[in-house]
């Protein structure tokens, strides 16, 4: 073994152990201590890292006329947020003990009820911690396969794994080659496939998002649609702590002669639908992503 490699090696090493002694601090605390505690320690610490000035930077381009106190405010709720929803990942099966902590709405419920058991598409975005949808749909009997990316280090990675796995019985696939034709298989096999489509995607669409043109990502209406599947965008709003309550909507799609533009359709609505949830629950996203571009955030173009 060569001296990178094996530096490679006992990097992965160090990586691992500090990963199981987090989670095990973070068992010994409890699901509540645990959540409370990281999104403090988010909220006091984040706000020096590169990211937070992307963040302050992309709300004020989409929500201009809240006042620098108002942005201020909203930031630390987010750090707070993703703080907590990382530390509650970590806990992803203590949670899953504990289905009290999530509800779901009735209108939700009654729609997924009603789709039966024909399989769904189901997406949602990087607000309240959306890795508890998996959670929700399993109490009203719907089983999920959720996607995600797989991780450099490989005991982390299986490590990982291992721990969401129960909060997806219908699997997990690693976005990748493949990922694609595995979640068709998934789908037409009567389960949800969950993925997240608020990122920036350079395979997207072109369209207005939150006041400036971006990349949506068609991946969601793109294999709805092709699938003839139900397409439910849905969200898991943090209300108290480490408790959520998850709304949703179905997304109607069009079936005309021409698939391209049903999909552009599609996916617009569906990005209207994730724009009045971040309208409605700033403090909520992340808004840290490079969701629109150089010359859109200076000013040179916006819907």
């Amino acid at each position: 073994m060569d001296y990178q490699k094996a530096k490679t090696q006992a990097g992965f090493w160090l990586e691992y152990v500090a990963l199981r002694l987090v989670v095990a601090l973070l068992q010994l605390l409890g699901v509540d201590l645990a959540s409370a505690l990281m999104g403090r320690l988010w909220r006091w610490f984040a706000r020096f890292n590169p990211r937070h000035l992307r963040a302050e930077r992309n709300l004020a381009f989409a929500m201009p006329d809240l006042t620098e106190g108002e942005r201020s405010s909203i930031l630390s709720q987010m750090w707070e947020n993703l703080g907590r929803t990382f530390a509650e990942g970590l806990l992803l099966p203590e949670v899953a003990l504990q289905p009290e902590r999530v509800a779901m709405s009735d209108k939700l419920t009654a729609d997924l009820q009603a789709i039966g058991a024909k399989g769904i598409v189901f997406c949602s975005l990087h607000q309240g911690n959306w890795e508890l949808l998996a959670i929700g749909c399993a109490m009203v009997g719907k089983p999920i396969a959720g996607v995600y990316r797989s991780l450099r280090n490989p005991l982390s990675e299986a490590y990982f794994r291992s721990r969401r796995e129960k909060a997806y019985p219908a699997g997990l696939v690693a976005a990748g080659a493949g990922s694609v034709l595995r979640l068709r298989s998934i789908a037409r096999g009567g389960a949800a496939v969950a993925m997240m489509a608020d990122l920036p995607d350079g395979t997207g669409i072109q369209a207005p998002f939150l006041g400036g043109p971006s990349s949506l990502s068609k991946l969601p209406v793109t294999l709805a649609r092709h699938l003839d599947l139900p397409l439910v965008a849905a969200r898991c709003r943090r209300v108290d702590g480490a408790h959520f309550c998850i709304e949703g909507e179905r997304i109607d799609l069009s079936h005309s002669d021409d698939p391209d533009a049903d999909v552009a359709e599609g996916t617009r609505a569906l990005h209207a639908t994730f724009e009045n949830w971040i309208r409605s629950e700033p403090g909520q996203w992340m808004w840290a992503t490079r969701r629109w571009s150089e010359a859109v955030l200076a000013g040179e173009a916006r819907s």
